[in-house]
Formats: structure tokens, sequence, C-alpha cells
């Protein structure tokens, strides 16, 4: 007998999805990237071999050949939003949901502004004689971001809205039935994977490096990167691991610092289980997450996760290994408290 997966989109509406997607994705940033090459290259006779690449507070303060701003428009115009087309079509696999219609939005609209900046650039720049006195480039910038916003919101708008069912319930490997009055304590630690772990490292001693470098030369700027080096090794401390914690008292999740934390009484727990779930499709990715739809949790990678159902808030989760377990006895003490109180009690303490 064939039974629905509730992990994947239904594969009518998921078509469809996917055809808007790579339309807004790929196929607009590409029209949208060749008309700009194309007014750019009929404008060269008109601009002065050296332009304004840079603006600062005072004006323009640096300077390039013309084709600078043709690589930016193929990087920013083209090179971006096929990178988070590739990225998004590869990370969300069947499960389809508003974090790939978002990126499919952005990528439009990264294409617009990219292909404003390049041209009002260069146009307040055309029949130019003396390249120190070109105007600035506030109006241009306001007009860019005006294009990004209108362009990913029709983008957005052509897009299929698909809400991502919720994961499979995953059923526990026993029964957990506890009498009243005994205590059972479940511990468990969910962490990024290595290969995410290795690669945050890696950059973060790039940054280190060239903090070091910056530093040691006396370059401008090298006491803000090394600002920043502190804060990212400060917040891949705390987030790369969590300590998951279900006890009588609720539940509790706390990074290796103690922050960020959160606790939900038992009192506000209307329900528990064990879900199988799909990062990028449902959260848009990894870490301290929140859905499109108001769920929130620690996503750190694709699988099992304890959802907790929560009185007049949207439900909370995180993914860790053992999950069946852990929402078993956590439904197990809700069970118990809207019980009426038996005779039975125990004084043993579990730690699973």
């Amino acid at each position: 007998m064939t039974t629905h997966d509730l992990t994947r989109t239904p594969p009518a509406l998921l078509r469809r999805a996917r055809v808007r997607f790579f339309l807004v994705a790929l196929v607009v940033p590409v029209l949208i990237t060749a008309a700009a090459v194309i007014v750019l290259l009929t404008w060269l006779p008109t601009l002065p071999e050296q332009v304004a690449t840079h603006w600062g507070m005072n004006g323009a303060d640096a300077f390039g050949p013309v084709s600078v701003y043709l690589w930016m428009l193929l990087a920013i115009g083209l090179g971006i939003p096929v990178l988070m087309a590739v990225t998004t079509l590869l990370a969300v696999g069947a499960h389809w949901g508003g974090a790939a219609r978002l990126m499919g939005a952005l990528a439009a609209g990264m294409a617009a502004f990219a292909a404003v900046t390049t041209l009002g650039s260069l146009w307040i720049q055309r029949d130019l004689v003396d390249t120190t006195r070109v105007p600035g480039i506030g109006g241009v910038v306001a007009v860019s971001f005006a294009a990004l916003v209108l362009v990913g919101a029709a983008a957005w708008a052509v897009q299929p809205r698909v809400r991502p069912e919720a994961g499979r319930t995953l059923q526990a490997r026993h029964v957990i039935d506890i009498a009243q009055g005994e205590r059972v304590v479940w511990v468990a630690t969910t962490s990024m994977p290595r290969g995410a772990l290795l690669f945050l490292i890696v950059v973060l001693l790039g940054l280190v490096a060239l903090a070091g470098y910056m530093l040691g030369t006396g370059v401008a700027g090298g006491g803000i990167v090394a600002v920043v080096v502190v804060l990212v090794a400060l917040a891949l401390a705390a987030t790369a691991s969590f300590r998951v914690t279900i006890t009588p008292e609720g539940f509790a999740a706390r990074g290796r610092l103690g922050w960020p934390r959160t606790r939900i009484p038992l009192d506000q727990i209307v329900s528990a289980r064990a879900v199988d779930i799909s990062p990028f499709g449902e959260f848009g990715g990894w870490g301290w997450r929140i859905a499109v739809d108001g769920r929130s949790g620690i996503v750190m990678r694709r699988g099992s996760a304890i959802e907790v159902s929560r009185r007049d808030r949207r439900p909370f989760l995180v993914t860790i290994d053992g999950a069946e377990e852990g929402a078993a006895l956590l439904q197990a003490y809700v069970d118990r408290g809207q019980a009426p109180s038996g005779s039975a009690s125990g004084t043993g303490e579990v730690t699973a």
C-alpha cells in the first residue's frame, strides 16, 4: 500500500513551484543582466576612460576603468542569483516552502539592484569631462533599493504559495509510563555537523589572520575586524552545541556558554512529539531559526526533532538524536499532569 509522505510537497504543486522559481531566480536575472550589459556597451563612447567606482562622505574617492562595473554587474546581477538558485534547489529537494519562494524573489531582486546600481552610476558620468566633479550617488542607491523591492515583490507574487507539510511523526521505540512521584530525567546534546563546524572554524581562522595582518601593518579598520573576530568566535562557541534537558518541570535547552537558552514549563506544554524535519524546506536554514509559519527552534541538521506544542504560542523544536524517547518522556509528564492524582509513588531518578 502506498502512503503519503508528509515531508514531500504534492507533485503537481511542486512542479509548478519549481518552474516559477526557475523563471524568477534564473531566467529573470539572465534577461535583466543581459539587457544591462547591452546598455552599458552602447554607453562606452560617452564615458570617460576612468570612471568613479566608489563614493565616500565627501563624494567620489576611487576611480577605475568601466570594466569594473561590467564585472560587478556580472558577479552581483548574475553570479549571486545563480548561486542562490542552485543552493536552494539542492537544499530544499522535494520539501518546498516559503523559504524557497523567498530565495527566488531575492535572486530576481538582486539582479535588478545590480543593474540599476551599475547603469545609474555610469549614467551620471556620461559626457563628463572632469571626473572629479561627478555627482553624488545617493539618488542612484535609493532607486536601486526600490528596484530590488519592486522586482522582488513581483517575483514573490508570481510564485505559488506552498506551505510545507509538517514532518511525519516518529513513533517512540517503547511506551513510557511514569507513576505519580516518580522522577525520570532525559539529557542529550545536539551539535552542529562536523563539516559545517570545520568550515566555520576555517572562516574564523581566516578572519584572525586578516585582523592580525591589518593590526600588524597599521591598515585602517584592523580594530573593527578584530572586534568582528571576537564576536564571531563567541557566537560560534555559544551556538555550536546545545544541551537539551527534559524533567518533571518541563523542557529546557541552552548553549554551551549558557546562552542562548529557552525553558518551557510543563504547565505551558500542550503536547510533545518526535518529527522528521527539513531544515531549509521548513526553516530556511540552520541554527536558531523561526519558520514562516511561526514555529521556532534549534535546527542543527535534517532528521529527527522534538517538537513541543505550547499554550498560546507556536511550537518550539530541537533536532536531536533520540528525539523519539525524549518526546515520549515529555508527553508522559504532560499526561501525568493532566491525569487525576493516583496512589502510586516512586523515588527513583534516571538520567537517559
